[in-house]
């Protein structure tokens, strides 16, 4: 990739966001990365009234830079859990230009804060709106706690864990057989439909190997009981197989699946199992808890109607 654009949110002087932007630059000098200093094209609070007057020349500039870079590298710093009044205000008056402005181009999204979170907010928020704004988010990082692992001397990362953690995440920007990542709820709908589909492989694959699995109740439980823990993507499989010899699969219905903050996707629907050991349907709604990371479900917590399970467990005797 060539043409690479970088540039800050922040119109401080002193901005630790920028000297994040400066150590990428420095660290991937063998990439053609110009950095351009987004206080330089500053202009007054987009109001219709001002753009009657026309679209400001600073505006039309960077437009122009915009149109000529072949990817963005993008350090937002974060105030009050969003992005900055001025990094919004620069993208309020490029959007009156095409509201996809960034090209269809990839976009790198950085951010660095003096607390432990690293910017996290305001960079998850920006991850959803790049895209309508015509950027391919092809990777994210956050350095937490700035002055324990930014060296200013040397103007580089000084833990060697976000270092690897950057350098993962950069050649994901620059590398040329790019697929676009799978949202949070894509991840999810992947495992309901392997399920429907009776395709346990698919499913295990979209369990991530160190996987947290509560299903029902959070407690230790013997091999062979449905409810309770299971760790790591080789319990995953006991947890399925625990199903299958339950359970005969009659429907399984998914309503709703919805994202929230910090990669936690909410799903909720109905089922209608028949209970091999009693031959009764066990019906039910259901809710489902994931926190996705890497494209792979994380962590899974299953909840469903306990007592119609016993109600549909009890044998009749005549």
């Amino acid at each position: 990739m060539k043409k690479i654009v970088a540039f800050s949110g922040s119109n401080s002087p002193e901005s630790i966001n920028e000297k994040l932007i400066q150590s990428v630059i420095e660290r991937y000098s063998d990439y053609d990365i110009r950095f351009i200093d987004l206080k330089k094209f500053d202009v007054d609070i987009f109001s219709p009234q001002i753009l009657a007057d026309g679209i400001p020349k600073q505006i039309q500039q960077l437009y122009t830079i915009f149109e000529e870079s072949e990817g963005f590298i993008i350090a937002s710093p974060e105030h009050n859990g969003l992005p900055t009044a001025f990094l919004k205000n620069t993208l309020d008056w490029l959007s009156v230009i095409t509201q996809r402005f960034f090209g269809n181009k990839p976009v790198f999204l950085l951010s660095t804060s003096p607390g432990v979170t690293g910017a996290k907010t305001q960079l998850a928020l920006l991850e959803k709106l790049v895209p309508i704004w015509g950027g391919q988010v092809r990777a994210t990082h956050s350095l937490g706690s700035f002055k324990e692992n930014f060296d200013i001397q040397t103007n580089t990362i000084s833990n060697i864990e976000e270092l690897e953690k950057l350098d993962k995440a950069f050649y994901a920007f620059v590398k040329t057989d790019y697929k676009p990542k799978k949202t949070n709820a894509e991840v999810v709908q992947a495992y309901f439909n392997a399920f429907q589909q009776g395709d346990l492989e698919a499913v295990m694959n979209v369990f991530h190997p160190e996987c947290y699995i509560v299903s029902v109740k959070e407690e230790e439980r013997p091999t062979e009981q449905l409810h309770g823990i299971y760790r790591t993507r080789n319990e995953a499989r006991q947890f399925l197989n625990n199903i299958v010899s339950l359970f005969e699969t009659k429907a399984f219905n998914v309503e709703t699946i919805m994202e929230a903050a910090d990669n936690l996707v909410v799903a909720k629907g109905t089922f209608s199992h028949l209970v091999k050991s009693s031959g009764k349907l066990f019906n039910s709604n259901w809710v489902q808890l994931c926190i996705v990371e890497d494209e792979m479900v994380k962590e899974y917590r299953f909840y469903e109607d306990s007592a119609a399970l016993i109600e549909a467990s009890t044998i009749e005797y005549a």
